[in-house]
């Protein structure tokens, strides 16, 4: 008799524990499925400094997408050297939250030919785009960044600019600049 009731305890026992099992594997299914997923980071390396991300070092090659928001915090800057010499990207999309590119960010990018500098980039760094052989055409969407040295050496591109922006009076970085109206696209 005590043989019998204590195989029911058990047998309780373990139907009981195999429930919490299954509700628990229901119970994170569920939560994975409600997770809302940031944009794919691979091939990306980044700081977080306060309320700003920095992009410190990209590998990937093809068309490469800066995201706008990591960890829920905004990409502002593009480090120094953060895609040198990244010879497989042949296309670049900068976030709107952009604001800064640091010295040689994109330097030797040579697969790059058309770029768009977003509105609140107010600082460019020394050699950002030295090296660029194949940018043809850059526009920029906001008021003209102080020139820096070096800024589109080797890179024969035109720079696009809108007309009501200020600062568009002289050349940057040496390189020719027209309005967004003569874009050849």
């Amino acid at each position: 008799m005590k043989k019998l009731i204590l195989l029911v305890i058990v047998g309780v026992l373990f139907i009981g524990c195999k429930d919490k099992e299954t509700q628990k594997e229901e119970s994170t299914t569920n939560a994975s499925q409600n997770t809302i997923e940031g944009p794919d980071l691979t091939g990306f390396e980044y700081s977080l400094l306060g309320d700003s991300v920095v992009i410190t070092k990209c590998t990937l090659a093809g068309q490469v997408i800066v995201p706008n928001v990591i960890e829920n915090v905004a990409v502002t800057s593009i480090g120094e050297n953060a895609f040198y010499g990244n010879v497989g990207m042949t296309s670049l999309i900068l976030p709107d939250t952009l604001n800064s590119i640091g010295n040689s960010a994109f330097r030797g990018c040579i697969g790059i030919a058309d770029l768009t500098i977003p509105p609140n980039v107010t600082s460019i760094g020394v050699s950002a785009f030295s090296g660029c052989l194949k940018l043809k055409s850059v526009k920029f969407l906001g008021n003209a960044p102080e020139s820096s040295k070096y800024m589109f050496k080797d890179a024969p591109a035109t720079l696009y600019f809108d007309p009501g922006k200020e600062g568009w009076e002289k050349s940057i970085g040496g390189r020719p600049i027209k309005p967004m109206q003569d874009y050849p696209g």
